[in-house]
């Protein structure tokens, strides 16, 4: 009886295998439509609000809905050929359920989903006065039927509190994306969309297919899709985290929370929510606010999509061209810097974020030419030391070691490369001597003095 099976069983393997092999292995995926979310909206879902003492008061779904429509009108700029659909342009409420639902019927290729961090308060307090207090004490006179209690009042003064909550100092942009154990809750969307469901195709981009997923045949292609949905997620995620960590932000790197993210796991496509910072820290709260880092997040994270589409689709990426401080356009870093040893290391402690430098040569001018970076970002590129200083501003990012590295792109004629480096932190100076040679990089960290 079961010899009589063998050959139908593998004749049905086979069948999928060939099913699998015709829709996974021939033409790439094309992304056509990205859908853009806001989270949170509307007076019954305002998301985290800032509230350590003198924070900015300002609202998730604020932050989000600025970030994200700069992330719109960034990828429509960049991608033109690009559906892009935002679920809100507005101040309005929707329920999770509806977002996912916008982003399904939009048959999109990908979902990105901007929020805010935040995190629990502590509590601290500080005197702010005295008040007067009225205390009694208890003595006893005399002894056995004689003993009398009596009761003494008197006065002391004792301190007064205020209470406030600290702000978090936590900082960093995260990106999560659906936990592996939630593959059943993609699996459902997958399914409960099947009346749009797109497969990949030989010949053509897509096509709309009536696959039933009831059949072993369909869950079996439903299941793989929600594993590459899950595979292509991190890897977008991954690219995001790269872009946000080459701004100088603290990047704090891709993740998935065991209780579930409800709009990742009902829309059916490849999706992720970035967290753009911690509303309840300062620093992140005055950025994620700002125009600057708005759009910076928002350009971040175009880049990211760009080398994903690229990856996906088996077409090239170009980098964008980037400028130093003269507005010179500039080159990718060279292929040994990373292979150069850093052994000229100094670190500096500064009271202020914002830093100015002047770099010149030390010593006789010799036609060192250099190339600096600052948190893997170039400043200038290809620049010749000599008495006159190459002047520039950095920001530093709070909580972290930011690094300044001296890359020597010669020899002068009296090697190595020295460079004579002023710092000016407020009105506080600072003198820095380096060296590089085409061995070895030079490099300068500064760190923030802790004011508490």
């Amino acid at each position: 009886m079961i010899r009589k099976k063998v050959p139908f069983l593998l004749l049905i393997a086979a069948s999928h295998l060939l099913i699998l092999n015709n829709l996974f292995s021939q033409t790439p995926k094309y992304i056509k439509t990205i859908v853009v979310d806001a989270g949170h909206g509307g007076s019954k879902d305002p998301g985290a609000i800032g509230q350590y003492e003198n924070s900015l008061r300002s609202q998730e779904k604020d932050v989000t809905l600025a970030i994200s429509l700069k992330l719109v009108a960034e990828l429509r700029k960049q991608l033109p050929g690009v559906n892009i659909v935002p679920t809100r342009t507005t101040d309005i409420y929707q329920d999770p359920r509806e977002k996912a639902r916008i982003a399904n019927e939009a048959k999109g290729d990908l979902f990105i989903c901007i929020h805010a961090d935040s995190g629990p308060l502590k509590q601290g307090r500080r005197q702010i006065g005295t008040r007067t207090v009225t205390r009694h004490k208890i003595t006893y006179t005399g002894k056995g039927k004689k003993k009398k209690k009596i009761r003494t009042s008197y006065e002391v003064e004792e301190p007064v509190y205020e209470y406030f909550k600290l702000p978090l100092t936590r900082s960093g942009t995260s990106v999560w994306i659906f936990a592996a154990h939630k593959t059943s809750d993609k699996l459902k969307a997958i399914m409960d969309g099947d009346e749009n469901f797109e497969i990949e195709t030989g010949g053509v981009d897509s096509v709309e297919n009536s696959l039933d997923f009831k059949t072993p045949e369909g869950r079996t292609i439903a299941a793989i899709y929600a594993k590459r949905y899950q595979e292509r997620s991190d890897r977008l995620a991954t690219m995001v985290n790269e872009e946000i960590e080459a701004t100088g932000r603290p990047a704090l790197g891709v993740n998935q929370r065991q209780k579930g993210i409800w709009v990742l796991q009902a829309t059916n496509m490849p999706a992720i929510l970035i967290e753009t910072g911690f509303i309840n820290n300062p620093d992140d709260e005055k950025y994620i606010n700002s125009e600057k880092g708005q759009q910076e997040l928002a350009s971040a994270i175009t880049e990211a999509v760009k080398r994903y589409k690229a990856q996906v689709e088996n077409t090239n990426y170009t980098p964008p061209t980037k400028t130093d401080i003269t507005g010179k356009k500039i080159t990718a870093p060279p292929a040994d810097f990373e292979k150069r040893e850093i052994k000229d290391v100094k670190t500096i402690m500064v009271n202020n974020s914002t830093v100015k430098i002047d770099l010149y040569d030390d010593g006789e001018i010799d036609n060192d030419i250099v190339s600096v970076y600052f948190n893997k970002s170039l400043i200038f590129d290809k620049k010749p030391l000599t008495a006159t200083a190459q002047s520039f501003n950095i920001e530093l990012v709070p909580g972290k070691t930011n690094e300044l590295v001296l890359y020597a792109d010669n020899l002068g004629n009296i090697p190595p490369n020295t460079a004579l480096m002023v710092i000016t932190d407020g009105t506080e100076r600072h003198e820095v001597r380096l060296s590089a040679d085409l061995k070895n990089n030079a490099s300068v960290r500064f760190e923030l003095k802790n004011k508490n």
